[in-house]
């Protein structure tokens, strides 16, 4: 659906007919905008491997890389060799062996250089390492879970989710709306209605991700 649908459609439940309306289209939009931010993050993400932020440009010598942190999870990773990166969290980071069988240290401040092969997550907020540091200039294209990129901030702009699942973001919408501290528009009761009702879209939204994830692993490992 258009973002000018949508509105049509919040004026029409809300009883927002006539101007001078009580939520005005900048007030829709800041709660859209909300509401498209906290279901993509409540169900995970978005899937990306090809937007600008997932490529990250490094130069021999860089040990650790900021990434956009509009990313929330990185489950993929792969250099400009086309070498599949290994991701370990700092917390677990494992040793692991170069083309020759050949085992490194398994300090990460050992201070080891050549090709990049593990990504070193959770080091800082929105901050990998590269193991071992690269002793060339290259790039990691990461597989990522992502927030939206764009704010919604005009009728033009366009949704990312799925547009079966925008009619639940109005469920957010009105409950932002009806807690609008105003003597015309606060409803409290009307508010946890609303926000009851999204909780469970999102519940539903992140079960059938899950289930397709589990039917990609399982034709992945020669399942039905």
């Amino acid at each position: 659906m258009q973002i000018k649908d949508l509105l049509a459609t919040f004026r029409q439940e809300s009883d927002d007919l006539f101007e001078p309306y009580l939520w005005s289209d900048a007030e829709f939009l800041v709660y859209l905008n909300d509401a498209q931010d906290k279901f993509v993050r409540n169900t995970g993400g978005l899937a990306d491997r090809r937007s600008p932020l997932t490529k990250i440009s490094f130069n021999a010598g860089d040990k650790f890389k900021k990434y956009d942190e509009r990313i929330l999870h990185i489950k993929g990773a792969t250099t400009n060799n086309n070498r599949v990166l290994s991701i370990q969290n700092l917390d677990n980071f494992q040793s692991t062996n170069d083309d020759y069988g050949r085992s490194f240290n398994t300090g990460v401040d050992d201070a080891v250089t050549g090709e990049v092969r593990v990504l070193i997550t959770d080091i800082s907020a929105s901050e990998i390492q590269l193991y071992p540091i690269p002793d060339a200039a290259g790039y990691v294209q990461l597989f990522v879970y992502r927030r939206p990129l764009n704010n919604i901030d005009s009728l033009d702009s366009v949704l990312e989710i799925p547009s079966f699942q925008h009619l639940c973001l109005l469920y957010w919408v009105q409950y932002k709306a009806f807690m609008k501290n105003d003597v015309e528009t606060f409803d409290q009761a009307k508010a946890a209605e609303y926000r009851a009702a999204f909780t469970d879209a999102v519940a539903e939204a992140k079960k059938e991700k899950s289930s397709r994830e589990d039917r990609k692993r399982l034709m992945r490992y020669g399942g039905l």
